[in-house]
């Protein structure tokens, strides 16, 4: 799959269906490995707003979706020399697990 830009959470929900579909998960076998009900699941497919952020990231690792987070101000080419207040509170984060 290309780098793809999500807009909202029915595009967000979609990507994982496909990705799931593509690794041969049900949403019940997704939804056990998540700790949810398969009903979770359904509705993060569906584009919920409001599923936990937590479970979102743990879904995504899962299907094997990778989240970058880009700071379209600085054009984001990701690069060194434009690092950012983000990058020192990632960094922070990174260094206490």
């Amino acid at each position: 799959m290309k780098d793809t830009i999500l807009r909202n959470a029915e595009q967000l929900g979609s990507t994982v269906r496909l990705k799931r579909n593509e690794k041969g998960l049900s949403q019940s076998a997704l939804a056990e490995l998540l700790g949810v009900e398969r009903k979770w699941v359904l509705r993060l497919e569906a584009g919920n707003p409001k599923a936990e952020f937590g479970l979102v990231l743990k879904a995504l690792e899962l299907v094997g979706i990778r989240a970058l987070l880009r700071d379209e101000e600085r054009g984001g080419t990701g690069s060194r020399a434009e690092s950012s207040r983000l990058d020192e509170v990632f960094g922070r984060v990174q260094r206490r697990k």
